[in-house]
């Protein structure tokens, strides 16, 4: 059985040079702009590259999106305690500091890709195995299909006054979001960028609104009752969800924590386009610790406003629009506060669409471009702008399934339980990677990286936190009403077992039939290296003819008279 050639991560210096050879033999070739190629590389311009501030804006954009206005409803009826509440919300925080984890392989690795591109420095046998189970995890989960479904709720609550959770207006409202924002960051790659930058700015203005509404609700200064949600630990009207099983309640703890952990997501978004990122090392280092400290803290501050003005019912009832009721119960039943707030908040998700959009189809497009995916030559195209079309459409597609297949009022919950549960795989082994290539000297990872370094301590935390997550959702417990509670977990973790019979097909069956991956080496012009395939990615090997005498049947016939 003939196996595929695959790529081994250099470690070398990645400073350009004209005759390279790496452990697989193939020699670097520079960027050409042959017509014959399938796609081209396009190498982007240093004015069209990140600096440090639209670094933090590209981060803060992903992560504050729909998740701190939305999620905090799943969260406390799961959990049913203020105290416990806010506690996870600084155990997020704390976790999300573990970008340190992605900053070391990112500072090491200047590539776009994100976790690709680490996993496959990581795990390289068996071969792909690591990158077919991300390509599956990353195509099929990492979509915009939460945010969109939060748009267009916010949207809805703005002209009507309700949501309309999982009808056809709110499908059809998120499809009409996810398609604007493709076309656009298709069509107009530049707009795209100046719209998240500017829509992540106005982010971080409607967050610091929220919480400076929530210092007057503290104050007093408020239309509803005060809640006394801080008259205890677990404020008033306490009961204990896991109708008093603490294996129940552990369930429930497990699952809250990944709705603070979805509200923190998009640390990592900076990773996927490193490439895009001017000096990405020292850039890195700067955006993303000001980004997460920023959001930390106003998270933090958002839930102590959601506590200070409603009760812990009214949080758990309100579902997806909770920061619009806050803002009833603070300012009143306005038409400014029914009307205009929640059209600001869908304008927020809209933000974090755009955001992801923009980071997601880059790493789609590094895997189509290593021939990982079908019909490669499609995805890894960059016609007609220089922006990755084909891997947007790709996004597009996948988020659009699942906005139309969504008909439970639980849709929100359920996607983005889906979305962090089965990307919290791919982090724990990153995680048991990094622990690994630091205290394994043959992976000569200390030559490879920069001074930067985490601390292994926060790395062990950080996968202890993780496999807690992983684990305690299989237990039972009742934060889905329409949907059972093993579905998620069972659904999260069946990545692994697809992204291996994936890997079963590509790399053993197909190179059994005949089929050889042929690829080299490209060396860009700021010294990065990535895979290239030519022409196709599968190229059938057709076996030699045996030389046999010819029989009764294979002489050669006279021609016929006729």
């Amino acid at each position: 059985m003939q196996e595929p050639e695959i790529f081994e991560q250099p470690v070398a210096d990645r400073t350009p040079a004209e005759d390279v050879l790496y452990t697989n033999g193939l020699r670097a070739t520079p960027v050409d702009d042959d017509a014959s190629d399938e796609y081209h590389d396009f190498v982007f311009p240093e004015d069209r590259k990140l600096g440090t501030w639209s670094t933090a804006f590209l981060i803060i954009n992903r992560v504050v999106g729909s998740g701190i206005y939305s999620t905090p409803s799943g969260i406390i009826h799961s959990i049913n305690s203020v105290g416990i509440t806010l506690i996870f919300w600084v155990i997020g925080g704390l976790m999300t500091f573990c970008l340190f984890v992605y900053l070391e392989y990112g500072t090491a690795l200047p590539r776009s890709g994100g976790e690709k591109v680490y996993l496959e420095r990581v795990y390289r046998k068996p071969r792909y195995l690591a990158t077919c189970i991300f390509a599956v995890q990353f195509v099929l989960f990492a979509i915009s299909t939460g945010n969109s479904i939060s748009f267009s709720s916010y949207l809805l609550r703005a002209a009507t006054g309700d949501a309309q959770d999982g009808s056809w207006l709110n499908r059809g409202i998120a499809m009409a979001a996810i398609t604007v924002v493709c076309l656009i960051h298709s069509l107009a790659p530049r707009w795209g960028i100046w719209l998240s930058n500017c829509l992540g700015a106005f982010k971080l203005v409607l967050l610091s609104l929220l919480v400076c509404t929530g210092f007057a609700a503290l104050s007093g200064r408020m239309e509803a009752p005060d809640p006394q949600n801080f008259s205890s630990f677990h404020g008033p009207g306490w009961v204990w969800t896991g109708e008093g099983d603490t294996a129940g309640a552990a369930g429930g703890y497990a699952l809250a924590l990944l709705q603070v952990l979805y509200s923190y997501s998009g640390w990592e978004n900076a990773n996927y386009v490193l490439t895009e990122v001017r000096n990405p090392p020292k850039t890195l280092r700067r955006a993303a610790p000001i980004a997460i400290l920023a959001v930390t803290i106003l998270y933090v501050l958002a839930n102590i406003s959601y506590f200070a003005a409603m009760t812990k019912s009214e949080i758990a009832d309100s579902k997806v629009i909770v920061a619009a009721r806050f803002f009833e119960n603070v300012w009143g039943k306005s038409a400014f506060v029914t009307r205009v707030f929640p059209l600001l908040i869908a304008v927020s998700a809209l933000g974090n669409v755009f955001a992801q959009s923009f980071a997601m189809p880059r790493v789609k497009q590094e895997l189509a471009k290593e021939g990982v995916l079908p019909w490669s030559r499609f995805w890894a195209s960059d016609w007609p702008f220089n922006a990755p079309s084909g891997a947007i459409l790709l996004h597009w597609i996948f988020t659009s399934v699942l906005i139309l297949g969504s008909q439970t009022s639980d849709v929100y919950q359920f996607v983005t339980n889906v979305f962090i549960y089965s990307g919290n795989w791919i982090k724990v082994f990153l995680a048991v990677g990094l622990v690994y290539l630091n205290f394994a000297p043959s992976e000569r990872w200390a030559e490879q990286r920069t001074t930067f370094r985490s601390s292994p301590l926060l790395t062990i935390f950080w996968i202890i936190s993780l496999l807690f997550v992983l684990a305690a959702p299989f237990i039972d417990n009742k934060f889905l009403q329409t949907v059972p509670f093993y579905v998620v977990p069972t659904l999260g973790t069946s990545l692994l077992a697809i992204g291996t019979a994936y890997w079963l097909g590509w790399a053993k069956v197909l190179p059994a039939f005949g089929y050889h991956i042929q690829h080299e080496i490209v060396q860009m012009p700021d010294g990065s290296e990535r895979v290239k395939y030519k022409v196709s990615e599968l190229k059938r090997v057709r076996p030699k003819k045996r030389n046999k005498r010819p029989g009764q049947w294979d002489r050669p016939r006279k021609p016929s008279v006729w």
